[in-house]
């Protein structure tokens, strides 16, 4: 089971139909993956090339699909990244 934030997993259960951008580590390269992705109704924003992960958007509802597939290795909020 990936990893995700109880606190990030609670709000997607709770929230639904709310659209949230995510980011996806996987087991393998990305390009494997995006059509499964894709036929979840969500968007692939982001492809890393650096690190097998993917940023996606889509329904809370649908983002929670992912938490059971074996090939995900975690799940976190999409969010800015300040250098200091």
């Amino acid at each position: 089971m990936p990893t995700i934030d109880s606190e990030l997993k609670a709000h997607l259960e709770q929230n639904p139909d709310a659209v949230v951008h995510l980011i996806v580590r996987l087991k393998e390269a990305p390009d494997i993956y995006l059509d499964e992705i894709k036929a979840r109704g969500l968007t692939v924003r982001y492809t890393y090339s650096l690190i097998s992960a993917v940023a996606i958007q889509g329904t809370a509802s649908d983002c929670l699909t992912l938490v059971n597939e074996p090939w995900v290795l975690a799940i976190e909020a999409d969010k800015t990244v300040h250098t200091m």
